[in-house]
């Protein structure tokens, strides 16, 4: 299946670790990052007690009319962004993950819950339906966004 994987931009990230605001004007701050927080810019785990800035995220905007504003993550120092190599970073998946599938006009069409091996399989057969349009993964203990998946 061809896909690309889709973290948020850079500038959303250095927006929220340079301001005190993030895009939707709520307030941001960077602390020591407690265990198990993924990155959404870089798609890595940040490490415990490295700098995390956290802010909220709408990762429907600029695709969609109606918002879905989030706590997120970012590395607080700053880091590479999550090349588009068409595959998905497996790490995440250690820990449960709920893959929403949205059809145009942000239509939850499916919606399936992964962990490990599972997750690579389950988007495959979500964007074998040809109403999918992408698919946001989503960390199923938190509820926040993690990453969007999208057709290539």
């Amino acid at each position: 299946m061809n896909y690309r994987v889709v973290a948020i931009e850079t500038a959303v990230a250095d927006q929220a670790r340079l301001n005190d605001k993030d895009a939707l004007g709520f307030p941001t701050f960077t602390a020591p990052a407690g265990e198990g927080l993924p990155c959404r810019h870089c798609l890595q785990w940040i490490e415990t007690g490295a700098p995390a800035t956290f802010f909220t995220l709408d990762p429907f905007a600029g695709t969609e009319i109606l918002p879905l504003p989030g706590p997120v993550y970012v590395h607080g120092d700053g880091c590479e962004r999550y090349p588009d190599a068409g595959r998905l970073p497996v790490h995440l998946f250690e820990s449960p993950r709920t893959l929403n599938a949205y059809a145009k006009g942000r239509k939850l069409v499916a919606q399936e819950y992964v962990q490990g091996a599972t997750a690579s399989e389950a988007v495959e057969r979500l964007f074998g339906r040809g109403d999918v349009e992408y698919v946001h993964v989503r960390s199923t203990t938190a509820g926040c966004f993690t990453f969007c998946v999208e057709r290539a």
